[in-house]
């Protein structure tokens, strides 16, 4: 292919198109981007390329955005039940799983001088195995005990084991509380491939579930095992924990009002600061829609009128000390409106990062002792000597055989269990309720479409044509970029060829896809939706800005690729204003994961008279793949580094990924929709799965359609689509 850039004559041997999805470029080809050397864009609607500009932009949307608390107690009353009812749904917990039998027992039994440690492994769903260390005091009491369960943060690979966790349960035994500390999923003895919070929060997505709703059920379940202990008062439990701890100790404490006092350790934050300012986190964090339902405090509104104390470190990097500030005086004025502000305190520990380190921990011991033991004043109690194991000390292992244990299936298994079973469940003929989701994903922002300020940055002569770089705004901010071929022999106006690639349009620029069309008298566009090519943010090789849009468009309840497909029909609208195109003859060619927004928009928007997708998935359950071991000690930056997650047999893109889909609809469903319109549907990524018949079986209501050419096998390449587009001419 030869391509002139510049007024130069570049000759580039290029191979077929292999829609080999996540084989992103290592760096953006300047010859393919539109906005001229990554300076601001001059379009008013879309944020300027200036760090200093976009801040002063997020730092007076604060003040426009900021929930503010009721007025008064009648205000949070009425408030209250609207926050719950919307906290179930967006946590995946409307209506809790079954209390199945913990089936319970203790491994071992340790004595440690004046606290014994049992190893205790119980099971929060049948055959989900959760590994645990309960601190029992040895000293003899007259009256049953108050206990503490100590749900854990992301410490990995030594979980339960980490010295700061083992400090304090053993000085809350020695205090007299009896402690349950457990392995989080993911973590300590719960790691294995399936089970890390990225892969296996988003294959619980598409369920209408959350990792977060696990983590939670799991806590509720250790609480049912503490009561079934003799010697645990009902009446005193307490919860604490740290980062994705603290997490587990607000969303627990809020949902289940058998937690009496609860210690909040670095997760106190306001939502609208932290999106802006604090970067990506954890999956366990992302519930769907959250962000348009409520703030932190009104979560923590539900916990009222229990004993509540928040603790943040003045140097806490991951949640700003500024948000939290502001969460913690809102969450402070509901108790007060309640008459209950003696129950609830924030403490902005100076100094301190984001940990459970001494100073943490001694206000949490005074907290606790004054809620549920009546002692004290809540003030700091000094730790004094406590000596932890050190952490590879095999009693603080419910399996000291290691690998030889039971093993305990997976999230993600259990997740593609039940989605397997969700798909066989769907009914064949609901047109009308998947139509609907579909709309709902697609819709605009807006009633009235924003004015798309079409723009052309210069045209170079190719073997065939011409090329325009070109670029339109899908909605307030969101610029699209695209190269416009337009062939030198064509009908007037020429037939048009939408392409989106998961790669970006630098991909389709480099294949023979373009320099076929062009001769075959096609009119070629491929444009970057949203967080493709150059409009992904790219910090340095290997890190993207992927993973905090993906985040982002979750909390939003606003899934990315439903937003890419709304992208795709604002291309249709840029189609419409170029009179060399016939907006009459279009065609939409999805590659790689952009098959999915290829599909929405075309079950969506009757303008697209055809769709071929290529490098996609036959279904949603396709996406909930487990990790490949030797990636595991990478897993749990990388997902966030580029967003996507590799397993053995390919990659997963987690954009790509739609909250609560399988309660509708899956891929040959959503294909349903554009008939009579012509679909093809070729090399499917999931070919060769073990479960690829089951998942094929959906497809068999629309095999033999005359609208549909369905070869999963098939390799994708430039004949191919012209053969295909040329069918029925």
């Amino acid at each position: 292919m030869t391509i002139i850039s510049g007024g130069l004559l570049i000759t580039a041997t290029l191979a077929l198109l292999t829609p080999c999805v996540f084989s992103q470029p290592a760096q953006q080809d300047v010859r393919w981007s539109v906005a001229p050397n990554g300076e601001a864009l001059d379009i008013s609607s879309v944020l300027p390329n200036s760090p200093a500009v976009v801040k002063s932009l997020g730092d007076a949307a604060e003040y426009v955005l900021r929930w503010k608390p009721p007025r008064d107690a009648e205000g949070w009353e009425k408030r209250r039940p609207e926050v719950e009812l919307a906290f179930r749904k967006a946590i995946g917990l409307e209506k809790l799983p079954e209390r199945t039998p913990l089936n319970a027992h203790i491994k071992a039994t340790h004595d440690m001088g004046d606290y014994v440690i049992e190893n205790v492994i119980f099971e929060s769903r049948p055959g989900f195995s959760v590994t645990s260390n309960l601190y029992r005091p040895k000293a003899p009491s007259q009256r049953k005990r108050p206990a503490v369960l100590c749900p854990i943060g992301h410490y990995l690979l030594a979980g339960k084991r980490t010295a700061d966790i083992q400090a304090r349960c053993i000085k809350l035994a020695k205090m007299g509380f009896i402690v349950l500390v457990y392995d989080a999923i993911g973590h300590g003895e719960r790691m294995i491939s399936g089970n890390i919070h990225h892969e296996a929060g988003y294959a619980l997505l598409p369920l209408g579930e959350t990792i977060a709703g696990w983590m939670v059920w799991d806590s509720m379940r250790a609480i049912d095992y503490l009561l079934t202990l003799p010697d645990v008062d009902s009446g005193r439990i307490g919860v604490t924990g740290n980062s994705g701890g603290g997490l587990n100790t607000l969303f627990t404490a809020a949902l289940d009002e058998r937690v009496r006092a609860a210690v909040i350790v670095g997760y106190t934050f306001e939502f609208n600061n932290w999106l802006k300012y604090a970067g990506t986190h954890c999956t366990c964090t992302q519930l769907p829609g959250l962000f348009r339902a409520m703030e932190w405090f009104e979560i923590a509104g539900l916990i009222t009128p229990r004993a509540l104390m928040m603790l943040q470190g003045e140097n806490d990097d991951l949640f700003p000390i500024s948000g939290a500030r502001r969460a913690g005086h809102n969450t402070k004025t509901l108790y007060a409106l309640l008459g209950q502000p003696e129950r609830v305190r924030f403490d902005e520990v100076p100094g301190q990062p984001h940990a459970y380190s001494r100073p943490y921990r001694e206000r949490m011991y005074g907290w606790m002792a004054r809620h549920l033991l009546g002692q004290g004043n809540g003030d700091p109690i000094s730790e004094g000597d406590v000596q932890p194991l050190g952490e590879q000390d095999p009693r603080l292992l419910c399996h000291p055989e290691g690998l030889s244990a039971p093993r305990s299936p997976s999230v993600v298994e259990l997740a593609r269990k039940n989605a397997m079973e969700a798909v066989a469940k769907l009914p064949p003929n609901r047109s009308d309720e998947v139509r609907a989701w579909v709309r709902d994903l697609t819709t605009a922002p807006e009633e009235r479409p924003h004015y798309l300020a079409p723009d052309t940055y210069g045209k170079t002569e190719v073997p065939g044509g011409a090329l325009e770089k070109v670029s339109f705004v899908s909605e307030d901010g969101e610029y699209i970029p695209g190269l416009l071929w337009l062939p030198a022999r064509r009908a007037s106006p020429a037939p048009a060829v939408i392409i989106v690639d998961d790669r970006g349009k630098q991909a389709v620029a480099e294949s023979d896809l373009t320099e076929s069309l062009l001769q075959a008298g096609y009119a070629v566009l491929a444009v970057d939706l949203r967080g493709r090519g150059e409009t992904l943010g790219r910090i340095k090789p290997g890190l993207d800005t992927n993973f905090r849009l993906i985040a982002n468009q979750v909390l939003f309840g606003r899934p990315l690729a439903g937003r890419r497909a709304f992208d795709l029909t604002r291309t249709l609208d840029y189609v419409s204003l170029r009179k060399e195109l016939s907006p009459g003859d279009v065609t939409v060619v999805g590659l790689g994961d952009d098959g999915l927004p290829a599909l929405l928009a075309a079950a969506a928007d009757a303008r697209i008279h055809r769709v071929a997708v290529a490098g996609y998935f036959h279904s949603f359950v396709s996406q909930m793949r487990a990790t490949v071991w030797e990636d595991m000690p990478r897993l749990w930056n990388s997902a966030e580094r580029m967003g996507r997650v590799k397993s053995e047999s390919y990659e997963i893109d987690l954009g790509s990924v739609i909250p609560s889909a399988l309660e509708t609809a899956d891929v040959p469903d959503v294909i349903s929709l554009i008939a009579p319109r012509k679909v093809l549907f070729c090399q499917a990524r999931d070919t060769g799965d073990h479960d690829e018949e089951a998942l094929r079986s959906r497809f068999q209501r629309l095999m033999g359609s005359d609208w549909l050419r369905y070869e999963p096998a098939k390799r994708f390449d430039a004949r191919v689509l012209i053969e295909w587009l040329k069918e029925g001419y």
